[in-house]
């Protein structure tokens, strides 16, 4: 009885830690739909939040409907403090534009949104 349970014990560990090492758990929304209109949360017109974010210093060549432009995003001649000072502008400028900023923890990772960043 103790030899098998000996053989059965790593296989039972195993399964246990193999799921949290699923990568679908650290996949976050994109850094668009961490922005939201206060009033249609969950239903933000994407069309007009990415010109609103463009205009508040995005730069046009972000695509940031793929999911590659994040908010620490850099180019190469970019200091820390540039990066959050445009940060920073950035998110000021959206919330004086109507919109709520949330953070990636509170949208959610993809395998368990939280619903409030959908779009």
């Amino acid at each position: 009885m103790k030899k098998s349970l000996l053989v059965i014990l790593p296989f039972l560990l195993t399964g246990c830690v193999v799921d949290s090492k699923d990568s679908s758990n650290y996949q976050y929304v994109k850094y668009a739909q961490t922005f939201q209109k206060l009033d249609k949360t969950g239903r933000t017109d994407t069309a007009q939040r990415k010109e609103d974010l463009y205009s508040c210093g995005v730069e046009r060549t972000a695509n940031l409907d793929d999911g590659s432009y994040s908010g620490g995003s850099a180019r190469r001649d970019q200091t820390l403090q540039e990066i959050v000072a445009r940060n920073e502008k950035i998110s000021s400028c959206m919330k004086a534009k109507g919109y709520t900023v949330y953070g990636y923890d509170e949208c959610g990772p993809l395998k368990a949104p939280t619903g409030l960043c959908p779009n």
